[in-house]
């Protein structure tokens, strides 16, 4: 009975642990791994393990910006498990990882993990963290290396929170500075975001923000309408020169 009551509390309960195959994936790709389950000092019954792919996210609360943790992808793996004393168990899984999903790239990458859930009836659940990097796909390379051909360098990634994406509740946004006394040097800077599409694969929301220019302009920039938006719909077999064109006429 003391063996049951101290693993309920967490101390000798089975333990949780999941390895990844690889810690960095490309977007659009498999993550594989397995989930070891050791059994503690009693046997236990887990209800189900359940895999979360989680970002920090950034939101305003009470007017201000803060950064809180952002489930955006679910994988329930089994039913109901028995885990004896000291057994051991394997449970291999794989996870499709969306096109959407956050990008680590930018000075300040977004916080990624897979975040592991064993419910286990009238005990503690064991959980797991496992940091994850997630690389661009080739399209998104590809309009990354466009922009960059244009004299755009990338600055930050950041997460909001957005009903624009319902797949994963945020956008993420790709900020960019022009070098300057370059062709976009008249821009301030210039944003791109990744969004689901209707007719393509992704759709590309394009936003200029131009500098403000003698009294008219100025005017422009205080009250917000210098900044101008495009979308731009992504079939996924465009080049790189193709992307170039086209992002150099929204931005123009």
């Amino acid at each position: 009975m003391l063996d049951k009551l101290m693993a309920a509390i967490g101390i000798g309960s089975a333990q949780v642990d999941t390895r990844l195959e690889a810690d960095v994936v490309r977007a659009g790709e498999t993550l594989r791994g397995q989930i070891h389950i050791k059994g503690g000092e009693v046997a236990q019954e887990i209800d189900g393990l359940t895999l979360d792919l989680v970002s920090e996210v950034t939101e305003e609360v009470d007017d201000k910006k803060v950064r809180v943790p952002h489930s955006w992808a679910r994988l329930s793996l089994t039913e109901r498990l028995s885990v004896q004393p000291g057994a051991s168990q394997v449970h291999d899984f794989t996870l499709d990882i969306p096109l959407l999903s956050p990008l680590s790239i930018g000075r300040q990458q977004p916080r990624t993990w897979v975040a592991t859930r064993a419910d286990i009836a009238m005990a503690i659940d064991p959980r797991d963290q496992d940091a994850l990097r997630i690389q661009p796909a080739p399209l998104h390379e590809n309009v990354l290396d466009a922009m960059a051909a244009l004299g755009f360098r990338l600055t930050e990634a950041p997460l909001n929170r957005s009903r624009m994406n319902p797949q994963t509740g945020f956008v993420q946004e790709f900020e960019f500075k022009p070098e300057r006394g370059g062709r976009f040097s008249h821009l301030d800077e210039a944003e791109l975001a990744f969004l689901p599409s209707r007719e393509g694969v992704l759709d590309l929301l394009i936003q200029r923000d131009t500098k403000a220019r003698g009294l008219g302009s100025m005017f422009a920039e205080m009250t917000g309408t210098d900044e101008q938006f495009h979308r731009l719909t992504l079939h996924g077999n465009e080049t790189r020169q193709t992307l170039q064109d086209a992002l150099a006429r929204n931005l123009s």
